[in-house]
């Protein structure tokens, strides 16, 4: 309405407007622009926004709206109102912390008692929480810092669309921040395959409004799974009876909207036939023509999935089809020019060493493929290698002899020569490389050191095409050095960079220390040590039934949408716990049947939960995988590594005992089935549902009972390790623990763009503070409760501290005061000449009640009031 009166205003620019001085507008979604167009008309008006609930005396928050931050979607919900107060609550009662949603409740003084002959439905809406009656508004919000709230739309708002829960208000909160939006609203549509469509609304009556304009620039605030795959405008929304906006209708009109280039030319042959007849199947409707692009006709990369499964199939018999291809070739035409028929892939060999083949190209591992193909510049989070930085200080470092230790290593192990190339990995000989020279540079302090060691090594991507795929510098500072190693996690995973330094330590010691023989090669391993028929066939069955089971990785606060990061940069947190605690902590894992790392991942998976839209979610684990298949392996270098998805499903009431032995019960079981790596399941997954839901960017790396005694048994000569950093295309967090002279030390490397400013620091703290309590509990249970941290509990305080004197009397005792001090004055103006003084309302107001009284009604009686719609 007041939108209409702002329209209507800016066509009669003559009109005298500056008497107005206060517009109170209601609303869950107030546009961005009211205050803006107010000004223009009226420049000394104030503009306030309220909300609330019928159950809570209508209105609870306010906001006076002035300058908004241009990531506000719309006017805020603001803060409570005097004697009011919010809580922002998740499905287990709990606080949600800044930019977490949850439901909101409302408390206070205009609570209603309940629903009148309906206890039960009293007992569900308005829960008692800390001696305080409150009500559920069904509402889904969140705090932002500072203590203002956001409305995020209604939790029956709430869908699942291939396994995410989605709240359609955010989506269109995104929707109608762009400047050219009134309104939108978003739905799901589609009968045979479910997808999210949006209706757009322009800003002014004949405005032209770009669907695609909308799309990246909602895409630039929403992750890709929220992101509407259809967009149409309308000039305005159909209603139901009550006023509301018909969603159903909206639906219907979205399913039947006909995409651009439908009727047109028919399928021309076997090939084209049959993807029209799967992509008609698949998408619910009639059999598209040969110029009909998928996207168009509402496909998505779950229905891909479907579509190359099903041309894939031995009983259609297609080959060559991919969704990659599909991507890229989305006109049906194109798409089926591609397809041609494939071969079977060719068998394993046996274990064994194979030195005369030590320089023919092998293939790469399952995780080394994923690396190569995670840090392809067009990746979202990719552009960047998996590397693993290290950095040492100590007494002047003699170079000369640090390169002839690096160079018995070169010829020592085949991995520190390989390349990739042609989606193999391949060994230079050793006269083909040349000698490793250490760069060098000066610096005036060993911080200053640090800091030119990091600039220069970190970040760094290799091209694994060109050796070596690592590299060291040293910086001299005064009498002392800093060394900086990085190496490419394509080659060596963590435990075989742990085994090169402590050789590296020993040669650069005595050139002539003796090391264990190497008498089998990673190429040897990989080609030979495969899980049989039987195994990967036990294995693939019992991922796959637990598919359509496993929680999406953890939803997380987000800044930023993943795919608009290209070059990410990680940060490193970094914690530890002294010898004797840690020692504590071990004592407590030992006492309660599970191992120090589990115990870590229990409160690791804990504060993820706390700080996740949904507290169900999976953890991308990192696993040490080399098998005990030789009496030398253990010397050998390589990229062992493995990977594996570890759900987490956390039960009320649970203690922090309780969800590790869970957690572990569920990883012995996970693990008697990893013949297939969750490179595999995350593909499955794609398949199944989506590459968006297949995505695990959020990783636990242990490294504990591996290696703890490294630097403990490293030469006094060499400089002691001082700090290190590691990078991965597209992971959000990995989190690693391990075990530096008795204490424990874990880091946390984050992209740190993604997220909110503070969020990860909150979570850090809540991480540190849920270790301390195994030492501290006084039950010596600690629970899995993570409070609030301390300055949101405080800003939140501040924010509701609204109490303050009641007025006495009741709400009509004002109107009839003003009636009596003046009768003849108009208190209702209607239609063109109609009005009322406030005498003659007063008379009908107490004519009513005289009715009432004489129907009985004494005070304290519940009077139903009904008005026409």
């Amino acid at each position: 309405l007041f939108e209409m009166f702002l329209t209507a205003a800016a066509w009669q620019p003559a009109a005298p407007f500056d008497t107005l001085r206060l517009v109170l507008v209601s609303g869950d979604w107030v546009a961005r622009d009211l205050g803006a167009r107010l000004s223009a008309l009226a420049p000394g008006c104030l503009l306030v926004a309220l909300g609330g609930a019928t159950e809570a005396a209508i209105w609870s928050n306010q906001y006076e709206v002035t300058d908004l931050m241009p990531d506000w979607p719309s006017v805020p919900y603001g803060t409570p109102l005097r004697s009011q107060c919010f809580r922002v609550v998740d499905a287990h009662g709990r606080d949600c912390p800044d930019w977490v949603p949850g439901e909101l409740w409302i408390g206070g003084a205009g609570v209603a008692r309940g629903y009148r002959n309906d206890p039960v439905r009293t007992a569900e809406r308005f829960p008692l929480h800390d001696g305080r009656r409150w009500y559920r508004t069904g509402d889904l919000g969140r705090y932002r810092p500072g203590g203002l709230l956001e409305f995020l739309g209604r939790t029956d708002h709430q869908v699942k669309i291939r396994g995410h829960r989605i709240e359609l208000g955010e989506i269109e909160a995104a929707l109608r921040s762009h400047p050219g939006v009134r309104t939108a609203v978003a739905v799901v549509a589609g009968s045979a395959t479910a997808r999210l469509g949006a209706v757009l609304v322009p800003n002014a009556a004949g405005a032209v409004l770009d669907p695609e304009q909308v799309r990246a620039h909602a895409a630039a605030l929403l992750p890709a799974v929220m992101l509407p795959e259809q967009l149409i405008v309308v000039p305005e929304l159909p209603t139901s009876a009550n006023g509301k906006v018909d969603r159903a209708a909206l639906a219907r009109r979205l399913e039947h909207a006909v995409p651009d280039g439908a009727g047109g030319t028919a399928p021309r042959g076997p090939v084209e036939e049959v993807v029209a007849e799967t992509w008609a199947e698949v998408l619910g409707r009639e059999r598209p023509d040969r110029t009909a692009d998928f996207f168009l006709l509402g496909g998505d990369s779950l229905a891909a999935t479907r579509v190359v499964g099903h041309l894939l199939s031995p009983r259609v018999g297609v080959r060559g089809a991919s969704v990659g291809a599909l991507f890229e070739r989305p006109v049906l035409a194109d798409f089926a020019a591609g397809l041609r028929l494939d071969g079977p892939s060719a068998g394993a060999e046996p274990l064994s060493a194979d030195p005369a083949a030590r320089h023919e190209p092998f293939p790469l591992t399952e995780v080394q493929h994923a690396y190569l193909l995670g840090r392809a510049d067009g990746m979202p989070l990719g552009g960047i290698g998996t590397t693993y930085y290290l950095e040492f200080t100590g007494e002047r470092i003699d170079t000369r002899r640090l390169s002839d230790a690096w160079n018995a290593l070169i010829a020592r192990h085949e991995m520190l020569r390989v390349v990739v190339e042609d989606g193999a990995q391949r060994v230079l000989p050793h006269s083909a490389v040349t000698a490793c020279e250490v760069r060098t540079a000066e610096a005036a302090d060993a911080g200053s050191a640090s800091e030119l060691l990091r600039r220069s090594l970190t970040g760094r991507t290799f091209d694994p095409s060109r050796w070596p795929l690592y590299a060291s510098m040293v910086v001299h500072h005064g009498a002392g050095s800093s060394l900086g190693i990085v190496v490419d996690y394509l080659v060596l995973d963590g435990l075989s960079v742990h085994i090169l330094l402590g050789e590296l330590a020993a040669l650069y010691d005595d050139p002539d220390a003796a090391l264990p023989p190497l008498e089998v090669s990673f190429r040897d391993y990989v080609l030979g040590v495969r899980p049989s028929d039987a195994e990967r066939t036990d294995s693939e069955r019992y991922w796959r039934a637990r598919l359509g089971t496993l929680p999406p990785a953890p939803r997380l606060p987000l800044a930023k949408d993943p795919a608009t990061v290209t070059r990410p940069r990680f940060s490193r947190r970094e914690g530890r716990l002294a010898p004797a605690r840690w020692a504590a902590v071990k004592t407590w894992a030992r006492d309660h049947g599970v191992t120090p790392s589990m115990v870590l991942l229990a409160c690791y998976a804990e504060v993820l939960s706390r700080w996740s839209a949904e507290p169900d979610l999976t953890i991308n684990l990192t696993l040490f995988d080399r098998r005990d298949v030789h009496p030398g392996i253990g010397a050998v270098l390589g990229d062992f590594t493995s990977l594996t998805l570890l759900e987490h499903r956390p039960a009320a009431g649970e203690d922090l005992r309780a969800g590790a032995r869970r957690l572990q019960e569920r990883l012995a079981a996970d693990l008697d089935h990893r013949a297939v790596s969750a490179v595999w399941v995350q593909r499955e997954l794609a398949r199944a549902k989506s590459p968006a839901e297949a995505a695990m960017p959020v990783v636990f790396t242990s490294t504990l009972g591996m290696s703890d005694d490294l630097f403990d048994r490293m030469p006094a000569s060499f400089p002691a390790f001082t700090g290190g950093a590691s990078q991965t295309p597209q992971v959000w967090l990995d989190h690693q623990v391990m075990e530096q002279r008795g204490a424990l030390v874990f880091h946390w490397d984050a992209v740190d763009e993604l997220f909110p400013d503070g969020l990860l620091d909150d979570m850090f703290a809540a991480y540190q503070d849920l270790v301390a309590t195994l030492i501290t509990a006084p039950s010596g249970v600690p629970g899995t409760a993570i409070a609030l941290p301390a300055g949101q509990v405080e800003v939140r305080e501040r924010v509701n501290a609204t109490a303050g004197p009641v007025p006495e009397g009741l709400l009509h005792g004002g109107f009839f005061r003003c009636a009596a001090r003046g009768p003849e004055r108009v208190a209702l103006l209607w239609g063109e000449s109609g009005s009322m003084t406030y005498g003659e309302l007063s008379a009908r107001a107490l004519g009513v009640a005289g009715v009432l009284r004489g129907c009985g009604v004494r005070p304290g009686d519940t009077v139903a009031v009904c008005l026409p719609k």
